[in-house]
């Protein structure tokens, strides 16, 4: 039969060893995590050249629909 030394040294292993498992899973949740926010970093980059790109496409359609409008506007067609 144990004694409470025996007793105490066991439940302090088996503390440590939830601790230590407790830790690696927290690595695991980190390394995850940071892996979403570097993929979402990558996102946003890309929407935002995506935002600058419909925006210079935007300007360019408006310049050209002015043009047309322009030519509409004209008294001899021409």
């Amino acid at each position: 039969m144990p004694d409470d030394h025996e007793e105490r040294l066991t439940i302090l292993e088996r503390a440590q060893l939830l601790h230590d498992a407790t830790l690696h899973r927290h690595a695991e949740i980190l390394d995850r995590h940071e892996e979403r926010l570097a993929l979402l970093q990558g996102l946003m980059e890309q929407q935002t050249q995506n935002l600058i790109r419909l925006t210079e496409v935007s300007a360019r359609l408006e310049t050209t629909l002015q043009a047309i409008k322009d030519l509409l506007d004209r008294p001899d067609g021409h």
